[in-house]
Protein backbone atom coordinates (compact mmCIF):
# COMPACT_ATOMS: atom_id res chain seq x y z
CA UNK A 1 0.00 0.00 0.00
CA UNK A 2 2.87 2.38 0.74
CA UNK A 3 4.13 1.76 -2.79
CA UNK A 4 0.73 2.70 -4.19
CA UNK A 5 0.71 5.83 -2.07
CA UNK A 6 4.14 6.87 -3.31
CA UNK A 7 3.01 6.20 -6.84
CA UNK A 8 0.14 8.64 -6.45
CA UNK A 9 2.07 11.42 -4.76
CA UNK A 10 5.70 10.83 -5.69
CA UNK A 11 8.20 9.58 -3.11
CA UNK A 12 9.67 12.96 -2.17
CA UNK A 13 6.21 14.48 -1.87
CA UNK A 14 5.03 11.69 0.41
CA UNK A 15 7.83 12.19 2.88
CA UNK A 16 7.51 15.98 2.83
CA UNK A 17 3.82 15.66 3.63
CA UNK A 18 4.63 13.19 6.39
CA UNK A 19 7.29 15.45 7.88
CA UNK A 20 4.70 18.22 8.00
CA UNK A 21 2.77 16.06 10.49
CA UNK A 22 5.28 17.19 13.11
CA UNK A 23 3.53 20.46 13.78
CA UNK A 24 5.96 21.68 16.43
CA UNK A 25 8.86 21.24 14.02
CA UNK A 26 6.92 23.10 11.34
CA UNK A 27 6.32 25.95 13.78
CA UNK A 28 9.96 26.01 14.89
CA UNK A 29 11.11 26.09 11.27
CA UNK A 30 8.96 29.15 10.64
CA UNK A 31 10.16 30.71 13.90
CA UNK A 32 13.78 30.25 12.83
CA UNK A 33 12.94 32.05 9.59
CA UNK A 34 12.00 35.10 11.69
CA UNK A 35 15.67 35.68 12.61
CA UNK A 36 16.58 39.23 11.66
CA UNK A 37 12.94 40.33 11.41
CA UNK A 38 10.85 42.35 13.85
CA UNK A 39 7.39 43.87 14.24
CA UNK A 40 8.13 46.51 11.59
CA UNK A 41 8.80 43.81 9.01
CA UNK A 42 7.90 40.21 9.72
CA UNK A 43 9.20 37.28 7.70
CA UNK A 44 5.87 36.10 6.27
CA UNK A 45 3.34 38.83 7.03
CA UNK A 46 5.48 41.32 5.11
CA UNK A 47 7.02 38.99 2.53
CA UNK A 48 5.21 40.74 -0.31
CA UNK A 49 3.93 39.68 -3.70
CA UNK A 50 7.27 40.50 -5.36
CA UNK A 51 8.83 37.62 -3.44
CA UNK A 52 6.02 35.21 -4.23
CA UNK A 53 6.46 32.34 -6.70
CA UNK A 54 2.88 33.08 -7.79
CA UNK A 55 3.36 36.74 -8.73
CA UNK A 56 3.31 35.94 -12.45
CA UNK A 57 0.07 33.97 -12.03
CA UNK A 58 -1.97 36.84 -10.59
CA UNK A 59 -3.09 38.08 -13.99
CA UNK A 60 -4.59 34.64 -14.67
CA UNK A 61 -6.54 34.37 -11.41
CA UNK A 62 -9.96 35.30 -12.86
CA UNK A 63 -9.56 32.69 -15.59
CA UNK A 64 -8.48 30.04 -13.07
CA UNK A 65 -11.54 30.82 -10.94
CA UNK A 66 -13.77 29.71 -13.80
CA UNK A 67 -12.62 26.15 -13.07
CA UNK A 68 -15.32 24.42 -11.06
CA UNK A 69 -14.03 22.86 -7.81
CA UNK A 70 -15.46 19.64 -6.47
CA UNK A 71 -16.62 19.03 -2.91
CA UNK A 72 -15.59 15.52 -1.90
CA UNK A 73 -16.23 15.66 1.85
CA UNK A 74 -19.67 14.57 3.09
CA UNK A 75 -22.24 16.77 4.75
CA UNK A 76 -22.27 19.65 2.29
CA UNK A 77 -25.39 21.78 1.88
CA UNK A 78 -26.36 24.20 -0.87
CA UNK A 79 -24.25 27.36 -0.64
CA UNK A 80 -26.32 29.86 1.38
CA UNK A 81 -28.27 32.60 -0.35
CA UNK A 82 -27.50 36.23 0.42
CA UNK A 83 -28.67 36.97 3.96
CA UNK A 84 -28.80 33.31 4.98
CA UNK A 85 -26.61 32.28 7.90
CA UNK A 86 -25.18 28.79 7.29
CA UNK A 87 -24.79 26.06 9.87
CA UNK A 88 -21.25 26.28 11.27
CA UNK A 89 -19.67 23.22 12.88
CA UNK A 90 -18.01 24.72 15.96
CA UNK A 91 -16.33 21.43 16.90
CA UNK A 92 -14.48 20.82 13.65
CA UNK A 93 -11.46 23.08 14.20
CA UNK A 94 -10.32 21.71 17.55
CA UNK A 95 -7.04 20.69 15.89
CA UNK A 96 -5.96 24.33 15.57
CA UNK A 97 -3.42 25.67 18.05
CA UNK A 98 -4.84 27.61 21.05
CA UNK A 99 -3.13 30.78 19.78
CA UNK A 100 -5.76 30.83 17.03
CA UNK A 101 -8.58 32.40 19.01
CA UNK A 102 -11.21 32.62 16.27
CA UNK A 103 -11.51 30.90 12.91
CA UNK A 104 -13.97 30.13 10.16
CA UNK A 105 -13.33 27.85 7.19
CA UNK A 106 -15.59 27.17 4.24
CA UNK A 107 -14.92 24.32 1.83
CA UNK A 108 -17.13 24.30 -1.24
CA UNK A 109 -17.58 22.88 -4.70
CA UNK A 110 -19.80 20.90 -6.98
CA UNK A 111 -21.56 17.87 -5.49
CA UNK A 112 -24.63 16.04 -6.78
CA UNK A 113 -25.26 18.71 -9.39
CA UNK A 114 -25.29 21.57 -6.86
CA UNK A 115 -22.74 24.04 -5.56
CA UNK A 116 -22.45 22.97 -1.92
CA UNK A 117 -20.44 24.08 1.07
CA UNK A 118 -19.41 23.07 4.56
CA UNK A 119 -18.71 25.65 7.24
CA UNK A 120 -16.32 24.99 10.13
CA UNK A 121 -15.61 27.31 13.02
CA UNK A 122 -13.92 28.19 16.26
CA UNK A 123 -15.78 31.06 17.90
CA UNK A 124 -16.72 31.95 14.33
CA UNK A 125 -19.53 34.31 15.35
CA UNK A 126 -17.67 36.14 18.13
CA UNK A 127 -17.31 39.87 17.43
CA UNK A 128 -13.65 40.92 17.38
CA UNK A 129 -11.26 43.43 15.92
CA UNK A 130 -9.93 42.12 12.62
CA UNK A 131 -7.68 45.08 11.94
CA UNK A 132 -6.90 45.70 8.26
CA UNK A 133 -8.53 42.48 7.06
CA UNK A 134 -11.86 44.34 7.05
CA UNK A 135 -10.64 46.82 4.43
CA UNK A 136 -12.01 44.60 1.66
CA UNK A 137 -15.59 45.29 2.82
CA UNK A 138 -15.99 49.00 1.89
CA UNK A 139 -14.18 48.45 -1.41
CA UNK A 140 -16.59 45.69 -2.39
CA UNK A 141 -19.52 47.84 -1.33
CA UNK A 142 -18.37 50.63 -3.65
CA UNK A 143 -17.84 48.24 -6.58
CA UNK A 144 -21.32 46.79 -6.04
CA UNK A 145 -22.71 50.34 -6.13
CA UNK A 146 -21.24 51.09 -9.57
CA UNK A 147 -22.94 50.12 -12.80
CA UNK A 148 -19.95 51.05 -14.94
CA UNK A 149 -16.57 49.63 -15.88
CA UNK A 150 -14.33 50.38 -12.89
CA UNK A 151 -11.25 50.04 -15.10
CA UNK A 152 -12.01 53.49 -16.49
CA UNK A 153 -13.08 55.13 -13.22
CA UNK A 154 -11.22 57.74 -11.19
CA UNK A 155 -11.64 58.96 -7.63
CA UNK A 156 -11.22 62.69 -7.32
CA UNK A 157 -11.43 65.47 -4.78
CA UNK A 158 -9.19 67.80 -2.76
CA UNK A 159 -7.28 68.49 -5.98
CA UNK A 160 -6.42 64.79 -6.39
CA UNK A 161 -7.35 62.41 -9.19
CA UNK A 162 -6.74 58.71 -8.53
CA UNK A 163 -7.11 55.68 -10.75
CA UNK A 164 -9.71 53.48 -9.03
CA UNK A 165 -7.79 50.21 -9.33
CA UNK A 166 -4.50 51.79 -8.27
CA UNK A 167 -6.16 53.06 -5.10
CA UNK A 168 -7.46 49.55 -4.36
CA UNK A 169 -4.02 48.08 -5.05
CA UNK A 170 -2.42 50.43 -2.52
CA UNK A 171 -4.91 49.32 0.14
CA UNK A 172 -3.81 45.71 -0.36
CA UNK A 173 -0.07 46.10 -1.02
CA UNK A 174 0.82 49.09 1.21
CA UNK A 175 3.02 50.29 -1.66
CA UNK A 176 1.92 53.94 -1.21
CA UNK A 177 1.90 54.60 -4.94
CA UNK A 178 -0.97 57.02 -4.38
CA UNK A 179 -1.54 57.03 -0.63
CA UNK A 180 -1.45 55.08 2.62
CA UNK A 181 -3.58 51.97 3.00
CA UNK A 182 -5.32 53.33 6.10
CA UNK A 183 -6.19 56.71 4.57
CA UNK A 184 -7.41 55.16 1.32
CA UNK A 185 -9.55 52.66 3.23
CA UNK A 186 -11.17 55.50 5.18
CA UNK A 187 -11.83 57.20 1.84
CA UNK A 188 -13.63 54.11 0.51
CA UNK A 189 -15.88 54.27 3.58
CA UNK A 190 -16.95 57.80 2.60
CA UNK A 191 -19.47 56.61 0.01
CA UNK A 192 -21.86 55.18 2.61
CA UNK A 193 -22.97 56.26 6.05
CA UNK A 194 -21.61 54.09 8.83
CA UNK A 195 -25.07 52.68 9.50
CA UNK A 196 -25.81 51.86 5.86
CA UNK A 197 -22.45 50.15 5.30
CA UNK A 198 -22.91 48.09 8.45
CA UNK A 199 -26.45 47.19 7.36
CA UNK A 200 -25.19 46.17 3.92
CA UNK A 201 -22.68 43.79 5.52
CA UNK A 202 -25.36 42.28 7.75
CA UNK A 203 -27.72 41.83 4.80
CA UNK A 204 -25.00 39.97 2.90
CA UNK A 205 -23.91 37.62 5.68
CA UNK A 206 -27.11 37.14 7.66
CA UNK A 207 -25.17 37.91 10.83
CA UNK A 208 -26.94 40.74 12.66
CA UNK A 209 -24.43 41.12 15.49
CA UNK A 210 -21.62 42.82 13.59
CA UNK A 211 -20.42 46.38 14.19
CA UNK A 212 -18.68 48.19 11.34
CA UNK A 213 -18.61 51.87 12.19
CA UNK A 214 -14.94 52.69 12.59
CA UNK A 215 -12.03 53.92 10.46
CA UNK A 216 -8.38 52.82 10.29
CA UNK A 217 -6.40 55.29 12.37
CA UNK A 218 -6.06 57.98 9.69
CA UNK A 219 -8.21 60.65 8.07
CA UNK A 220 -9.62 59.82 4.61
CA UNK A 221 -7.11 60.38 1.80
CA UNK A 222 -9.79 62.50 0.10
CA UNK A 223 -12.26 63.94 2.58
CA UNK A 224 -15.26 64.18 0.25
CA UNK A 225 -14.44 62.04 -2.80
CA UNK A 226 -16.45 61.36 -5.92
CA UNK A 227 -16.08 58.57 -8.46
CA UNK A 228 -16.10 59.74 -12.05
CA UNK A 229 -15.91 58.26 -15.52
CA UNK A 230 -15.26 60.50 -18.51
CA UNK A 231 -15.92 63.48 -16.21
CA UNK A 232 -19.36 62.13 -15.35
CA UNK A 233 -19.96 61.68 -11.62
CA UNK A 234 -21.08 58.13 -10.85
CA UNK A 235 -20.97 58.14 -7.06
CA UNK A 236 -20.66 60.90 -4.47
CA UNK A 237 -19.49 60.75 -0.89
CA UNK A 238 -22.26 60.98 1.68
CA UNK A 239 -22.55 64.14 3.76
CA UNK A 240 -21.73 62.30 7.00
CA UNK A 241 -18.34 63.29 8.40
CA UNK A 242 -15.64 60.64 8.15
CA UNK A 243 -13.15 62.45 10.35
CA UNK A 244 -11.60 60.21 12.99
CA UNK A 245 -13.01 62.33 15.79
CA UNK A 246 -16.53 61.80 14.44
CA UNK A 247 -16.50 58.04 13.93
CA UNK A 248 -19.55 56.48 15.53
CA UNK A 249 -18.20 53.11 16.62
CA UNK A 250 -15.69 50.36 16.02
CA UNK A 251 -14.94 47.71 13.41
CA UNK A 252 -15.79 44.53 15.29
CA UNK A 253 -16.82 41.79 12.89
CA UNK A 254 -16.60 38.00 12.97
CA UNK A 255 -14.42 35.37 11.37
CA UNK A 256 -17.57 34.14 9.64
CA UNK A 257 -18.29 37.59 8.16
CA UNK A 258 -14.91 37.78 6.48
CA UNK A 259 -14.94 34.18 5.30
CA UNK A 260 -18.42 34.68 3.84
CA UNK A 261 -17.31 37.80 1.96
CA UNK A 262 -14.13 36.12 0.72
CA UNK A 263 -16.07 33.03 -0.38
CA UNK A 264 -18.50 35.16 -2.39
CA UNK A 265 -15.54 36.71 -4.19
CA UNK A 266 -13.68 33.48 -4.92
CA UNK A 267 -16.71 31.41 -5.96
CA UNK A 268 -18.67 34.23 -7.60
CA UNK A 269 -18.48 32.66 -11.07
CA UNK A 270 -20.12 29.43 -9.86
CA UNK A 271 -22.69 30.68 -7.37
CA UNK A 272 -26.39 30.75 -8.24
CA UNK A 273 -27.81 34.27 -8.57
CA UNK A 274 -29.49 34.33 -5.12
CA UNK A 275 -26.08 33.66 -3.52
CA UNK A 276 -24.06 36.28 -5.42
CA UNK A 277 -22.96 39.68 -4.16
CA UNK A 278 -25.86 42.00 -5.10
CA UNK A 279 -24.88 44.53 -7.74
CA UNK A 280 -21.56 42.85 -8.52
CA UNK A 281 -20.59 41.94 -12.08
CA UNK A 282 -17.95 39.44 -13.12
CA UNK A 283 -16.28 42.16 -15.23
CA UNK A 284 -15.85 44.50 -12.26
CA UNK A 285 -14.86 41.74 -9.86
CA UNK A 286 -11.89 40.67 -11.97
CA UNK A 287 -9.61 43.68 -11.28
CA UNK A 288 -10.46 43.39 -7.58
CA UNK A 289 -9.48 39.70 -7.69
CA UNK A 290 -6.12 40.58 -9.23
CA UNK A 291 -5.48 43.21 -6.57
CA UNK A 292 -6.50 40.82 -3.80
CA UNK A 293 -3.84 38.48 -5.17
CA UNK A 294 -1.13 40.98 -4.19
CA UNK A 295 -1.46 40.88 -0.40
CA UNK A 296 1.79 41.40 1.49
CA UNK A 297 1.13 38.33 3.68
CA UNK A 298 2.18 35.05 2.01
CA UNK A 299 1.04 32.36 4.45
CA UNK A 300 -0.40 30.13 1.73
CA UNK A 301 2.82 30.44 -0.28
CA UNK A 302 4.97 29.17 2.58
CA UNK A 303 2.42 26.49 3.51
CA UNK A 304 2.46 24.98 0.03
CA UNK A 305 6.25 25.11 0.02
CA UNK A 306 6.49 23.48 3.44
CA UNK A 307 4.18 20.67 2.25
CA UNK A 308 6.39 20.18 -0.81
CA UNK A 309 3.52 20.47 -3.27
CA UNK A 310 4.17 23.91 -4.74
CA UNK A 311 5.48 22.37 -7.96
CA UNK A 312 2.65 19.84 -8.19
CA UNK A 313 -0.33 22.20 -8.20
CA UNK A 314 -1.93 23.74 -11.27
CA UNK A 315 -4.02 26.87 -11.81
CA UNK A 316 -3.29 28.35 -8.36
CA UNK A 317 -5.31 31.24 -6.94
CA UNK A 318 -4.35 32.95 -3.67
CA UNK A 319 -6.49 35.90 -2.58
CA UNK A 320 -5.96 37.35 0.88
CA UNK A 321 -5.93 40.33 3.20
CA UNK A 322 -3.89 40.51 6.38
CA UNK A 323 -4.40 42.50 9.54
CA UNK A 324 -1.97 43.14 12.38
CA UNK A 325 -1.69 45.25 15.50
CA UNK A 326 -1.16 45.52 19.23
CA UNK A 327 -4.28 45.80 21.38
CA UNK A 328 -3.59 48.02 24.37
CA UNK A 329 -6.94 47.05 25.93
CA UNK A 330 -6.28 43.30 25.58
CA UNK A 331 -2.51 43.73 26.10
CA UNK A 332 -1.54 41.38 23.31
CA UNK A 333 -0.39 41.27 19.70
CA UNK A 334 -3.00 40.13 17.19
CA UNK A 335 -2.71 38.92 13.61
CA UNK A 336 -5.60 38.23 11.26
CA UNK A 337 -5.63 36.52 7.90
CA UNK A 338 -8.59 36.10 5.58
CA UNK A 339 -8.01 34.25 2.34
CA UNK A 340 -9.43 32.28 -0.55
CA UNK A 341 -7.31 29.62 -2.22
CA UNK A 342 -7.94 27.27 -5.10
CA UNK A 343 -5.68 24.94 -7.06
CA UNK A 344 -5.71 21.65 -8.91
CA UNK A 345 -3.82 18.87 -7.16
CA UNK A 346 -3.68 15.19 -8.05
CA UNK A 347 -6.54 15.60 -10.51
CA UNK A 348 -8.87 17.34 -8.02
CA UNK A 349 -9.64 21.05 -7.77
CA UNK A 350 -9.30 22.04 -4.10
CA UNK A 351 -11.00 25.23 -2.97
CA UNK A 352 -11.17 26.86 0.46
CA UNK A 353 -12.05 30.19 2.08
CA UNK A 354 -10.93 30.92 5.61
CA UNK A 355 -10.29 33.54 8.26
CA UNK A 356 -7.98 33.07 11.23
CA UNK A 357 -7.35 35.43 14.13
CA UNK A 358 -4.30 34.71 16.25
CA UNK A 359 -3.15 36.42 19.43
CA UNK A 360 -0.11 36.26 21.69
CA UNK A 361 0.36 37.86 25.11
CA UNK A 362 3.92 37.60 26.47
CA UNK A 363 4.49 41.11 27.76
CA UNK A 364 7.02 41.64 24.95
CA UNK A 365 5.60 43.10 21.72
CA UNK A 366 8.57 42.11 19.55
CA UNK A 367 8.55 38.52 20.76
CA UNK A 368 4.77 38.32 20.39
CA UNK A 369 4.98 39.60 16.81
CA UNK A 370 7.49 37.07 15.50
CA UNK A 371 5.85 34.18 17.36
CA UNK A 372 2.34 34.91 16.09
CA UNK A 373 3.69 35.31 12.53
CA UNK A 374 5.30 31.88 12.75
CA UNK A 375 2.21 30.39 14.39
CA UNK A 376 -0.10 31.69 11.67
CA UNK A 377 2.14 30.12 9.03
CA UNK A 378 2.19 26.81 10.90
CA UNK A 379 -1.59 26.66 11.28
CA UNK A 380 -2.25 27.58 7.65
CA UNK A 381 0.18 24.79 6.73
CA UNK A 382 -1.75 22.30 8.85
CA UNK A 383 -5.07 23.34 7.30
CA UNK A 384 -3.70 22.73 3.82
CA UNK A 385 -2.10 19.46 4.88
CA UNK A 386 -5.52 18.27 6.01
CA UNK A 387 -7.09 19.59 2.81
CA UNK A 388 -4.82 17.65 0.45
CA UNK A 389 -3.92 14.54 2.41
CA UNK A 390 -6.89 12.20 1.88
CA UNK A 391 -6.21 10.43 -1.41
CA UNK A 392 -8.03 7.10 -1.70
CA UNK A 393 -8.05 6.82 2.09
CA UNK A 394 -4.37 5.88 2.21
CA UNK A 395 -2.92 8.86 4.02
CA UNK A 396 -4.21 7.77 7.40
CA UNK A 397 -2.62 4.34 6.88
CA UNK A 398 0.77 5.81 6.01
CA UNK A 399 0.59 8.25 8.92
CA UNK A 400 0.12 5.30 11.28
CA UNK A 401 3.20 3.65 9.80
CA UNK A 402 5.31 6.72 10.49
CA UNK A 403 3.83 8.09 13.71
CA UNK A 404 6.62 6.57 15.81
CA UNK A 405 9.17 8.60 13.86
CA UNK A 406 7.86 11.74 15.50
Amino acid sequence: MLGDFCGIFGQKEVFTLLLAMNREKVYNDFLKAEAGFNSDKLAILDQGINNSPYQNQVENYPEYLKILPSLTIPGGKAFPDVGELPDIDEEALSFLHPDIKEACICIAGSADGQFKSRWLGRNALDKCQYWSSTKIIPILNVICSLDSDINTCQIRGDGKNLDFNEAVEDVITYAKKVGSSNALSAMFKSFQTYVHLESWLKEITGNNHTEFQGLYGEEPFIMSPEIVQNNQVLLNAVSESKKREDQTGENTVTAYDLTRIMSMVGWYYHLPEPAKLPGMSWENLQPFIRNLGKDTARYVDVALEKLGIQNSIKSPVILSKMGFGYSSSRKRTELTYTCFTQFEYQGEVKSIAMTLRGAKALGDFEKEAVEIDARMAAEVTEIFRVLVRDVEGMTGYVELLFQDVF
